[in-house]
């Protein structure tokens, strides 16, 4: 029977997947139509209603943070959270099924997009997303998180999870990664690259066997490298390839903005996540933004359009993001996920 309702969670998400293509958006009442069927293939075939909450509560949890970092919009997550009901239960012991199917959903977009990026790239364009990589502040700084405070945390959270009876995967790293940043962010406020840096100092002083060893640094360096190619030139190629400026008066609701307003006591200014710090960026979040982070609702434009009017706003255009359609990559992650039983790369090399 998990074949008939795995029939329709394709062709009702196939459907989702073209309104998105045509209209940028998901239609919420396709995602409610979704999320009862999928109650439905829990309550009449699931036998573990207690692991299929729990797998549910986690996915739920994992979409919010991955739209928090704006990695996906509110209607991807949706999809994401609700086609995990559609799942095979005797994936449900697996400890990687979430990531799994992340990864099954990333990994070929990641791929489509990185090939269309490159070739998309003029020589100019690469000589100046080669200078925004090798910016120094950004070297030194990814090198000093790398180095002390990702060590920290990792110590943190083997502390953590050997006091408590939890299971380490990936995502309750990045769980506990979150909750530790959040906590020194709140106390130690605008001291937080002294503390990198502290991190850094104290590794070296306790673990320096390990970090003075060829292999360290060859594993080191190569993160790096990794790093700063994906986070500071990729994006800054995708950050130029896909977006354009719209004047104020012409924004229009359903668009989703590549730079957030903010406000500043009196006075509002805009703020560019590629422009940001690497310390901004990962703050970024918590400023006073007066819009939708997702798409911009039409009260948004009116506000915006309002404060323009007004002078408040200084500035007469705006970055717009090109919105990359993404719902069909999410379905083919579901697809990957039930034939291959887990992730796809795993399946590959069986």
């Amino acid at each position: 029977m998990f074949e008939f309702f795995f029939a329709i969670a394709v062709i009702v998400s196939l459907y989702i997947s073209i309104e998105d293509i045509r209209h940028e958006r998901i239609p919420n009442k396709l995602i409610a139509l979704l999320l009862f069927l999928g109650i439905v293939y829990q309550a009449l075939f699931v036998s573990s209603p207690l692991a299929a909450i729990a797998l549910f509560s986690y996915a739920l949890f994992i979409s919010f943070m991955l739209w928090f970092l704006g990695l996906w919009p509110a209607g991807d997550a949706k999809l994401f959270t609700t086609l995990v009901l559609f799942l095979p239960q005797q994936l449900y012991s697996s400890q990687s099924l979430i990531f799994d199917f992340l990864v099954n959903t990333f990994v070929p977009i990641f791929f489509f997009m990185f090939f269309v990026i490159i070739a998309r790239s003029k020589l100019k364009l690469i000589k100046d997303a080669l200078r925004f990589t090798l910016n120094p502040y950004n070297v030194f700084m990814l090198s000093v998180i790398l180095l002390g405070f990702v060590w920290f945390l990792t110590q943190t959270i083997q502390l953590l999870t050997f006091q408590f009876p939890i299971q380490a995967d990936y995502f309750i790293t990045l769980i506990f990664m979150f909750i530790i940043f959040e906590f020194f962010r709140r106390f130690l406020s605008a001291k937080l690259e002294l503390f990198f840096f502290g991190c850094a100092v104290l590794r070296v002083l306790i673990d320096y066997r390990t970090v003075y060893s060829f292999a360290f640094a060859q594993k080191f360096f190569t993160i790096l490298f990794v790093f700063l190619f994906f986070r500071f030139f990729i994006l800054y190629l995708a950050f130029k390839l896909y977006t354009y400026e719209v004047p104020i008066r012409k924004l229009k609701p359903g668009m989703s903005l590549a730079e957030v307003i903010i406000q500043r006591g009196d006075h509002f200014e805009k703020k560019s996540f590629l422009n940001a710090s690497l310390i901004g960026f990962m703050t970024q979040r918590r400023e006073n933004i007066i819009h939708s982070l997702d798409f911009l609702t039409k009260e948004d434009v009116d506000r915006i359009k309002k404060l323009r009017r007004e002078n408040k706003i200084p500035f007469a255009s705006i970055l717009v993001n090109k919105v990359q359609p993404f719902a069909i990559f999410i379905l083919l992650g579901y697809i990957l996920t039930v034939f291959c039983q887990g992730n796809f790369m795993s399946f590959l090399v069986r």
